[in-house]
């Protein structure tokens, strides 16, 4: 049975968009296409509802853009992978790409061969080093001087710094890793770690106490250890949808 990898196209473009959604049928059914849309508002409305897995994205969209519709997921538990598409071979335009994580920039019209190699590049970060050993996931974490390797139950919470990420373990170690907050969130798959604002994924396993008045969410270790973090109210809302 193949894999299947689901996907959003956002085109504003009705053929370049027909083109796309066609090449995706004939030369990569791993590809669910789940929603094709022609503008971010009615994207973003869609990638929060189905949640894929891939986005096909272009980045000159007409009305908001493509990065407004970026910015609007970045407090959200949702983060595709980004494959952006465009008409323009600038490098003002792949700079923009680099600069939102995309994985790919495809020129219009989209070369099969190209979209090939982007698609396998997703699919393989996608599959990147998380291994299911039995009831437990084991990920690895590039440290400055060291591999590190974690059942993801270790994990109470991660925070964004800068390029790279701190691991608080529930050990009660705290390890540094070259790793931006977004790729390691897309690694970690188990359903127990999510996104709660713009800086920090938290393992719901440990949520000892939320303080609504004060938007801070309290864990606890197993060693009875207590973390106050402080976090936006849309992240304070994101755990409690999840606990309740």
């Amino acid at each position: 049975m193949i894999k299947k990898y689901t996907a959003i196209v956002v085109e504003d473009e009705y053929l370049p968009r027909m083109s796309l959604l066609q090449k995706l049928k004939d030369y990569h059914p791993e590809i669910q296409v789940l929603a094709d849309c022609e503008d971010a508002e009615t994207a973003i409305e869609m990638i929060l509802k189905l949640r894929p897995e891939i986005l096909f994205l272009d980045i000159q969209l007409s009305g908001q853009n493509s990065i407004w519709l970026l910015e609007q997921l970045q407090d959200t538990s949702v983060n595709p992978y980004i494959i952006f598409t465009t008409a323009y071979n600038e490098p003002e335009y792949l700079l923009k790409a680099i600069k939102l994580d995309a994985v790919a920039y495809l020129l219009k019209p989209v070369n099969i061969q190209e979209l090939a190699q982007a698609v396998k590049k997703v699919e393989d970060k996608i599959n990147h080093i998380n291994v299911d050993t039995g009831h437990c996931t084991v990920s690895t974490f590039k440290t400055l001087n060291s591999i590190l390797v974690l059942k993801q139950d270790e994990i109470l919470y991660c925070e964004a710094d800068g390029n790279y990420c701190q691991l608080y373990l529930e050990n009660g170690t705290v390890e540094i890793i070259f790793e931006r907050l977004g790729e390691l969130e897309k690694r970690l798959l188990n359903t127990s770690i999510i996104r709660a604002g713009k800086s920090f994924l938290i393992n719901i396993n440990y949520v000892y106490k939320i303080d609504n008045k004060h938007n801070i969410c309290m864990l606890k270790s197993t060693k009875e250890k207590l973390y106050n973090i402080k976090l936006s109210p849309s992240g304070i809302e994101a755990i409690k949808h999840r606990i309740d």
